[in-house]
């Protein structure tokens, strides 16, 4: 197999220079200045000390056969690192790259995600189809997963035979959560994580057994304080989820709001106002069901939420 050390990029440096001219020599201070290294698909099984490179910004390294992280503590301005499709089973050696902004170790054999805690500025991290051992499900070390929930802003933990979203509760900055292919079969659990999560925008459930249940969908939106930014009230929130798992006859709809691939509008039971609350005009308190019958509700637009498409949420 091959090694990845100062030899191995000189000579990739050397093929890629006689591709651009025709000369046959590199700046002598060629590998100082480097800020891109380029040595995916070249049979790697270890990583070497190349620490001259000391300016590297990205480094691809996918596609290899690299079991093992280390001999990287030397690129502290590393901001990209790209290790998928390899044979890794352990996230360790990242502690001096402060700096990593995406990690990405898809298709490795990882089952915990650990090693992370010293990686602050981290926004964007992959893991996606783990060659995981019969009854494995990836999890999250508490250490790292606390790092992560104040800057994680993309997550992909697509086709890990996980059960639950509960490790990632409380993730600050999680804007697009990739969860596909995996065994979440629990709406009370799901909807728990999704209300944790303010800035969710995007969240794919694709292949989950939870999409099976019935409006599993508009109970997940009716929770989020996010997704399709409906903004209801807290009460109303619950009332909706209630009455969509008790089987009510549907009798109302939101007029312009629709998931995409649906045929017909989503249909949401009415909820009831509390006997407690009366209309009055000084105390500010919630104004009547603005479903009600007035004549002047056709002059204005009663709902208050915006029209918007859920094309996002899968």
């Amino acid at each position: 197999m091959v090694k990845l050390n100062i030899s191995l990029i000189e000579k990739k440096c050397l093929h890629q220079q006689l591709q651009k001219s025709l000369t046959k020599e590199i700046d002598k201070d060629h590998l100082k200045k480097l800020t891109h290294l380029f040595m995916n698909e070249q049979y790697i099984d270890q990583i070497d000390e190349f620490g001259v490179c000391n300016n590297l910004r990205v480094i691809y390294l996918q596609k290899n056969f690299i079991k093992k992280i280390k001999s990287l503590d030397f690129a502290v301005n590393l901001t990209h690192l790209y290790l998928q499709h390899n044979e890794i089973t352990k996230i360790e050696k990242l502690d001096r790259l402060v700096n990593l902004k995406k990690l990405y170790l898809g298709y490795n054999n990882i089952a915990v995600i650990e090693g992370l805690e010293k990686l602050i500025n981290l926004t964007d991290l992959h893991v996606e189809k783990q060659r995981l051992a019969p009854g494995e499900c990836l999890c999250f070390d508490p250490r790292s997963a606390k790092t992560l929930s104040y800057g994680l802003v993309h997550l992909n933990i697509s086709k890990n035979k996980i059960i639950s979203l509960n490790e990632i509760n409380n993730f600050q900055k999680l804007v697009t959560l990739e969860a596909k292919d995996n065994l979440i079969n629990n709406i009370a659990d799901l909807t728990e994580t999704v209300i944790s999560l303010e800035r969710l925008e995007h969240l794919l459930l694709q292949g989950n057994p939870v999409t099976k249940i019935r409006r599993y969908r508009e109970n997940i939106i009716a929770n989020s304080y996010s997704l399709g930014s409906l903004n209801l009230p807290p009460a109303f929130k619950r009332s909706v989820s209630r009455a969509m798992f008790q089987n009510i006859i549907p009798k109302f709809s939101f007029p312009g709001i629709s998931i995409v691939g649906d045929a017909q509008p989503q249909i949401i039971p009415p909820w009831k106002s509390a006997t407690s609350i009366k209309a009055e005009k000084d105390n500010h308190v919630l104004p009547r069901p603005f479903w009600k019958n007035k004549r002047e509700s056709s002059k204005r637009n009663c709902f208050p939420g915006q029209i918007v498409s859920f094309s996002s949420f899968t």
